[in-house]
């Protein structure tokens, strides 16, 4: 249900996801929770915020965050333009939001940012770039390390 005429709901937004996306996700209330692909212990939520929708890419596993961390360490990469390569690849001209990356009252390791739209079609594009990105840190291609 809309509250207000520019506000979208979170099936509305579920609709609009890339079909191998929808695979993954799951509406649960005012929130979609995607699975992270190659079956790494991780998972993307969306939520509304007041200025547009919260994306987050959550994990449990501290070693996984690490190995994010580490990669954006060693390449010296931002995740802001990280996203924005991965953006322009789908044809996005706009803004990238800031990236924070912390430990929540649940012991999850969050890399969030608020995107500033809640446009279904927008935010399916923002969470298909924030997947490729990701996919591409760390441990979360599920690859195993070669020693």
């Amino acid at each position: 249900m809309r509250r207000l005429e520019d506000e979208y709901t979170m099936n509305e937004i579920y609709d609009q996801l890339p079909e191998p996306l929808k695979s993954l996700a799951e509406v649960t209330g005012d929130s979609i929770k995607v699975k992270a692909p190659h079956d790494v212990d991780a998972w993307y939520e969306l939520s509304p915020t007041q200025g547009g929708c919260l994306l987050a890419l959550m994990t449990k596993d501290r070693w996984l965050s690490e190995s994010i961390e580490g990669d954006l360490e060693h390449t010296g990469d931002e995740l802001e333009e990280l996203l924005e390569e991965e953006l322009v690849e789908l044809d996005w001209d706009g803004a990238v939001p800031t990236f924070r990356h912390f430990r929540n009252d649940l012991r999850e390791y969050v890399f969030s940012c608020e995107w500033p739209s809640a446009v279904p079609t927008e935010v399916g594009v923002a969470l298909q770039a924030m997947v490729a990105m990701f996919t591409e840190l760390g441990d979360m291609g599920g690859e195993d390390e070669e020693d």
